[in-house]
């Protein structure tokens, strides 16, 4: 028997590429397909391994709340490979986020939302 979970918040794709960085390392860490105010689902070029931990730093497209950059806290869910190009779907749920990144998330999927 397969257990269905039902989300709490509605998953919002965005109207333009989000690039997010590893905040830790600096590098390119992938880029945002879709957010709530609980999680992110992100495309890597990378296996993201399961229950690991990331400081992530999401470039905005536009000022939101005094800041260009979004900085979080978050543990992957999930991460699979792509079906092309050799590339990894990922979902996480955000576990540190500040007032302000919660702001900012909540204006991005306002504003921004497909």
């Amino acid at each position: 028997m397969t257990t269905m979970i039902k989300r709490k918040h509605q998953r919002v794709e965005l109207d333009q590429p989000i690039a997010i960085t590893d905040m830790i390392s600096g590098e390119a860490f992938g880029e945002l397909v879709n957010v709530t105010v609980a999680g992110l689902m992100v495309i890597t070029n990378k296996e993201i391994p399961t229950h690991s931990i990331h400081q992530l730093s999401l470039r905005l497209p536009v000022d939101v709340a005094g800041s260009e950059f979004l900085e979080i806290g978050a543990d992957c869910l999930w991460s699979r490979k792509t079906e092309n190009f050799n590339r990894y779907w990922a979902g996480f749920q955000i576990i540190d986020a500040s007032d302000t990144a919660l702001a900012q998330i909540e204006e991005l999927i306002s504003h921004h939302g497909k």
